[in-house]
């Protein structure tokens, strides 16, 4: 059935051109009663909610006479299955989350509103009330199952509850939310407990974690602030690294300290995670090069060791886990030291609070995440310390109206590691000196089980490092930079994409450039739509076959490793990736992507270091390479990595020659 799809806070308008003519002289007034423009504004109001209540990409045709199940919060009392609650931290964001429905712009004091809208319904605000921070009373044709939102605080909301089925996350997991941070959760949802939340923590700031106090007779402050207290989680976080970093003397201590009456990690029960399933989830991090990616800022990948150094039984983990607070010329900033005593898990935990002359001593917490902790802070009483994060799975959440499930990934993160994804895996588990992430480790993996930085090779397999395809007798072929769910969007049931060890030099785009017209659709300098581009198969298919002269196609469609058949193994032909495939590609080897304040994309990460701590050292990270996203009439976009390897898509005239480095989907 043919779908009507509605923007959300976009109005329907008609095909005539948009000016003062069109109106043919009617008033305000007038347009407003138009059956046409009231339709409109009907369809628009009603996907706005729909499109945040419930499940709803779009509206059917018939949306008129369609019904929406609601999704948003939870349904705490069985006997009012219409009534759902969900967690809002005060009346500011009640008013917000209201305007985010209504698409009004009220101000954070309202106390009560209507909205109305003739073919939908109402929606009643009314902030304050019996055991709410707000209530939402919904009147809505389509949405007959949901008939109030109660917004109380997260205390009132609870996390405990009743789910079936697999959790979602475990002990260990990383997720990377909107701003590039990383996530542990060191508190899965438990179902024999009725635990329904996870929790996560993170060492990675944004700027929004950092005031600054400049005040007369004292020295330039930056204290951290919102970084979400939660005592009892920093013995998670300190308990969970220690296993990860030293999974041997966790094996070892893990009988004698976890017994099967006894509360394990973050307050669940042993069954909650298994001994020999941390151990293989300490493997996994080691594998998947999980360290490196969860580090503070300021920590390069190969300190990784030093690290993992101060999480192995006999050091002192300090953090700082509240945000610093000034009173007079005073700043005062809280820790909590994670003292290991006698066996592996006997713990003690030590609060503490430490006041900073501010007219004596400069405390930076800049210093505090991105050089080894608080020792940056010269003279300071502020102990050597990690500054930390906390949130529920909620609170991480992109979206406003909704509870994550347990079962089910939390909205608007990005999945970087999950056991749940590799708990099936053959890992050797006797910590023993043959390490499985031994680069002697002659074990080959299939492209199900492929991930990045991994090498495809010549027998179709994919190894782990260049040493363990050498000896396996192959060679290498290709470089793994992506896996996901989008690795080819139109031409095939692929999930990863390769990048070739060699390449063709030495190519135009297309010879005749200036006398040909568009020839696969440009982008011009529309950034946003190089991103969209991911089908590079289809599109180096189209330029070898137009009939025209494009010599970067050819060489990448004709490209050949001598030994090597990719139809045979079921991968694609070598292809020229789109811009949209870069982006994907740098993503997937542990770079972050943003656009610049002109007209190219940028990479900031040195991703030679990325790769030789993975132990590929032969590949030749050249990026000076065509696309095949069209710019323009007489451009293309090509990638360049400078010399401090950091990563630039911009256009180039087609006729100039540039290098062909094929990608590979699988």
């Amino acid at each position: 059935m043919a779908a009507l799809v509605v923007g959300l806070g976009m109005n329907v308008t008609s095909c005539k051109d948009d000016n003062d003519d069109n109106n043919n002289g009617r008033t305000p007034e007038e347009i407003a009663q138009d059956p046409y423009e009231k339709e409109s504004e009907a369809a628009d109001a009603l996907y706005r909610l729909v499109s945040q209540l419930s499940v709803c990409d779009s509206l059917p045709n018939n949306w008129k006479n369609a019904t929406f199940e609601p999704k948003a919060g939870k349904v705490l009392d069985a006997s009012q299955p219409r009534v759902r609650t969900i967690a809002v931290n005060n009346a500011a964001e009640a008013v917000a989350r209201y305007n985010s429905l209504t698409g009004k712009e009220l101000p954070a004091t309202t106390i009560t509103d209507t909205y109305k809208v003739e073919g939908v319904g109402t929606l009643q605000l009314n902030v304050g009330g019996a055991g709410t921070i707000a209530t939402i009373d919904v009147d809505v044709k389509q949405m007959p199952q949901l008939q109030q939102l109660r917004l109380v605080s997260a205390a009132d909301m609870g996390e405990n509850g009743s789910f079936k089925g697999e959790p979602y996350y475990s002990f260990g997991d990383v997720v990377m939310d909107k701003d590039s941070c990383y996530w542990i959760c060191v508190r899965p949802a438990y179902s024999p407990n009725g635990k329904e939340d996870t929790h996560w923590m993170s060492f990675h700031l944004t700027r929004n974690n950092i005031k600054t106090y400049n005040k007369k007779g004292c020295w330039l402050q930056t204290y951290p602030v919102d970084l979400g207290v939660q005592k009892e989680k920093m013995q998670y976080l300190a308990q969970l690294l220690a296993v990860l970093a030293d999974s041997k003397g966790y094996k070892d201590e893990a009988n004698l300290w976890w017994d099967d009456d006894k509360i394990g990690f973050g307050g669940l029960q042993k069954a909650a995670m298994p001994v020999d399933s941390m151990v293989k989830q300490a493997k996994l991090w080691q594998l998947y090069n999980v360290w490196e990616k969860i580090m503070p800022v300021g920590f390069k990948p190969n300190e990784v060791e030093t690290f993992k150094d101060r999480f192995v039984d006999g050091d002192d983990m300090v953090f700082i886990y509240e945000k610093g607070s000034v009173s007079g010329t005073n700043l005062t900033i809280r820790t909590v030291k994670y003292k290991e005593v006698e066996s592996f898990f006997t713990e003690e935990l030590t609060y503490e609070k430490v006041v900073v002359d501010m007219k004596e001593i400069v405390f930076d917490v800049t210093q505090s995440y991105s050089t080894k902790g608080t020792r940056g802070n010269r003279n300071c009483p502020v102990p050597d310390a990690f500054v930390v994060r906390y949130k529920t799975g909620y609170q991480l959440s992109s979206n406003l109206f909704f509870n994550p499930s347990a079962t089910d990934p939390i909205p608007g993160v990005t999945t970087v590691h999950r056991f749940n994804d590799h708990k099936n895996e053959q890992l050797d588990l006797d910590d023993d000196d043959d390490d499985d992430d031994d680069d002697n480790d002659l074990k080959s993996y299939t492209k199900d089980q492929a991930e990045p930085r991994m090498i495809m090779a010549k027998n179709g397999k994919f190894y782990k490092s260049e040493a363990a395809c050498e000896a396996d007798g192959t060679g290498p072929v290709a470089l793994v930079v992506y896996v996901g769910n989008d690795a080819d969007t139109t031409s095939g049931d692929y999930r990863g994409l390769a990048m070739s060890y060699t390449k063709t030099e030495n190519m135009q785009w297309d010879e005749d450039a200036f006398r040909n017209k568009v020839c696969i659709g440009n982008t011009n300098n529309d950034k946003s739509a190089w991103d969209l581009h991911k089908d590079g198969i289809s599109r180096t298919k189209k330029l070898y076959e137009d009939g025209h002269n494009h010599p970067a196609a050819k060489a990448a469609w004709e490209f050949k490793v001598e030994g090597f058949d990719p139809a045979s193994h079921g991968f694609s032909n070598w292809f020229l990736p789109t811009a949209g495939q870069v982006m994907m590609a740098v993503k997937g080897l542990g770079g972050a992507v943003q656009y610049n304040k002109d007209w190219f994309c940028f990479f900031g990460n040195n991703l030679d270091e990325e790769l030789e701590n993975a132990g590929i050292e032969s590949f030749d990270l050249n990026f000076n390479c065509w696309t095949s996203t069209e710019y323009n009439q007489n451009s293309a976009v090509h990638v360049l990595c400078d010399d401090e390897h950091e990563v630039n898509l911009f256009p180039k005239m087609k006729d100039d020659k540039l290098d062909v480095r094929p990608f590979i989907a699988f």
